[in-house]
This record gives C-alpha cells, structure tokens and sequence, in this order.
C-alpha cells in the first residue's frame, strides 16, 4: 500500500534540508573565523608579527595599581656630580634683562645633569715619522703609523667601524659616509682592497665547512646593481659562507661538495644532489 504523495511536505522537506546544510556551514565559518581569530590567520602557523594581541585585562586586575607599595625606596633619575662628569660646562645668561633691559644680579649657579654623546666622525691625523740613519752599515729606519695597513689611508679602526655599520647594521655607504664625514669612493676603493687582503681565507673556510658533519645550504633571490642574482648560503653551526652569483644552477654551488653525507640541507633538488648526494651522481 503506497502513502498519499503531499506537495506541501515535500517542499517543507526541502527547505528543511536546505536550512540544515545552510545551518551546519555557517557553524564552520563561525569555527573558523573564532579559531583565526585566537590564532591568527595562518593558525597554529602563524607567525608571532601576526598573532592577535592578547584580551583585555580582567576587572579585578584593572584596578590594581601596577609598581612596588607606596613607601618603597624610590629609583627614579640621579643627578650627576661634578666628580662623576667627564666635563662640565658654564652656560650664561645675558648681561640684560631681556624684558627692561636693566642689569642683572648675579644669583649663583643651578646645576643641570644631560647625557650626551658626540658624533661619530672620523678624525684626520698627520703623523710625523721619525727617520733615522746608521753611520756604521748604512741602514736608514723610519718608524711606522700605529695600527694602519700599508699604504692606506683610513686606519684599521675606521675600517672596522665602516663594515660593522654596513654589512652587519645594514646601513648604506652613503649614510655611512655621510655620518664619518668619509668619501663614498674612498670607502669602496677601501673595500675591495680589504677583500683581497681576506681572499686567500676563503678556501679554509671552505674546508672547513666540507668537513663539518653537519652541513646546511640555501640559495634565495638577490639583486646587484639592478641585476637579478641568487645569494648562496653554506652553513655550519659555527660557520657561514655567503656567496652570490647570477644562476642557481648546481654548477654554480660546488661549494657544496663535501667527501661525506651527513648534511641538513635545504628541500631544493640541486642542494639536496650536491650536500647529499645522489644515486645517480656522487662526489668523492
């Protein structure tokens, strides 16, 4: 025996299925978009720049005072002492009043504490070098400028300051120069002669690297002069050895060859050949 067939419930019947399928995927944007926001866009893979700030304080926490009970030894700002100065300056006053111009009377001195610091210039120095002669062999000595390389014009102490600035701090040469009152083609004529001075360190450093037990290289896009290149990175965890060159071909990343496997490589296919090794190409 069939039922009778009714129009009305079986578009009730849709409807409801509708609603519920509607019901069950507005839940799922609700989950998602409370779960994006406690864990932030990428959830648990979030980076912690991109993490939500954390919820307001609670009441109870909100009407605490913050810092030690009233009544606690202060630790606020020192004056310094004439004895504890590296200098100390008078500063005057005009002879006149600035409102009558009548004159004024003196009424002693206030004194005020400021740290300060002097800005970094280089400082240009003449040195007189002794000469002398041996009347016995004929010898003629001249003494040497303390802490200079040969036939340099900056010291080694500006040298320093001038490659921590700029390839540690990441300044550019411009403002590095700018800020040690130095000529920007002095400053890279300086530093092409200091990577020939530092070229024959490479291949140990190279060495050293192909025999460390674990090893680790990278490459990634980088731009010299407007021209598109690839920075390479070849690592230990006491060494790392940066090297840039126009292509990312495994040819260009013989650094890499090591006599042994052992190595933590980089997911990229030439890194993993040539730090790993490969069954059909090995280096020995």
């Amino acid at each position: 025996m069939s039922g009778a067939f009714c129009p009305g419930c079986f578009e009730k019947q849709q409807r409801i299925d509708r609603l519920e399928e509607e019901n069950q995927r507005l839940k799922q944007q609700l989950r998602y978009r409370q779960r994006q926001a406690e864990e932030g866009f990428f959830g648990s893979a979030t980076p912690s720049a991109k993490i939500p700030l954390k919820p307001n304080t609670s009441e109870e926490r909100r009407c605490s005072p913050g810092g030690l009970k009233p009544g606690h030894p202060g630790h606020g700002r020192q004056s310094i002492s004439p004895q504890q100065a590296d200098r100390v300056e008078d500063v005057p006053v005009a002879s006149r009043c600035p409102q009558c111009n009548h004159l004024l009377e003196n009424k002693g001195w206030r004194r005020r504490s400021v740290i300060d610091c002097q800005p970094l210039r280089a400082q240009r120095i003449v040195y007189r070098l002794e000469k002398k002669y041996c009347p016995h062999c004929g010898h003629s000595l001249q003494a040497q400028p303390p802490a200079v390389l040969p036939k340099h014009l900056l010291s080694n102490q500006l040298i320093t300051r001038i490659v921590i600035l700029h390839y540690r701090d990441g300044l550019p040469l411009g403002t590095v120069c700018e800020q040690l009152g130095v000529a920007l083609g002095t400053v890279i004529q300086m530093l092409h002669r200091l990577a020939t001075l530092f070229q024959a360190i490479l291949p140990r450093l190279i060495q050293q690297y192909r025999l460390s037990p674990v090893r680790h290289a990278d490459e990634t896009g980088w731009r010299t002069d407007g021209r598109s290149g690839y920075a390479w990175l070849f690592a230990t965890p006491t060494l790392s050895l940066f090297l840039f060159r126009s292509s990312r071909s495994a040819t260009r990343a013989k650094l890499a060859r090591a006599p042994r496997a052992g190595s933590a490589p980089d997911c990229a296919a030439t890194v993993r050949r040539l730090l790993c090794g490969g069954p059909r190409r090995s280096f020995r």
